[in-house]
């Protein structure tokens, strides 16, 4: 029988503690969060795990295993002695706790302790999430087109990505446009090497069909 494509639960990757209360008002559900005695949890219901599975059909596994060999010898581990603290890990030591006096610590998950400046957990890291991109207006980009194909015509009216720059910014101040509309020097830049790339191939093509057109 062919299996079905299951599905997943949203950020379940990040949940490391799992319960299945019999008592109380989760009854019912799976709940879950980051790490034990931390986080708040996340109840997963029966409706959410019947979605996922797309009416799959589950079978018993029938693992294959093999009788574990006995060791013909006894491992020996020995043991770390530990030397008393010296006066400087003692006041290491006092300086620690008189900080975690200091931070006013929830007895209970003592969480502050455990995960110090700098930790993150998974769950809460801010990662593949793409910045929105401001695109540059019709009306910008015509003044651009216009900049760049004055250059063209005209070497001396050539203008750089910085030139082109100063050049909005003048008209924001004749109130033409918006200063949120003129864009950054490095998207005009990026701009310049676009327009310049594909000019330079429709002017390559229409060279190409005017000399296949003059030898007809």
């Amino acid at each position: 029988m062919e299996k079905g494509k299951l599905g997943t639960i949203n950020g379940i990757s990040n949940w490391h503690e799992f319960t299945w209360p019999e008592t109380g008002e989760n009854t019912g559900y799976i709940c879950t969060r980051a790490l034990p005695e931390f986080g708040n949890w996340n109840k997963i219901s029966h409706c959410q795990i019947d979605k996922i599975t797309k009416s799959r059909t589950f079978g018993k596994p029938t693992p294959i295993y093999t009788t574990h060999t006995q060791p013909s010898k006894s491992w020996t581990v020995p043991l770390t002695s530990r030397k008393e603290n010296t006066q400087g890990d003692q006041e290491i030591q006092e300086v620690e706790e008189e900080q975690i006096e200091d931070m006013d610590i929830d007895p209970i998950s003592k969480s502050a302790i455990v995960f110090g400046c700098g930790w993150a957990l998974s769950e809460n890291l801010k990662v593949n999430q793409k910045v929105p991109t401001k695109r540059i207006t019709e009306h910008v980009k015509g003044l651009l087109t216009i900049m760049f194909h004055s250059g063209t015509a005209n070497p001396r009216l050539k203008m750089n990505a910085n030139e082109m720059h100063e050049e909005l910014l003048k008209r924001v101040t004749d109130n033409e446009i918006s200063k949120d509309d003129v864009p950054k020097v490095s998207t005009i830049a990026n701009w310049i090497t676009s327009t310049s790339r594909s000019f330079k191939k429709t002017m390559a093509l229409r060279l190409l069909e005017e000399a296949e057109s003059s030898e007809q």
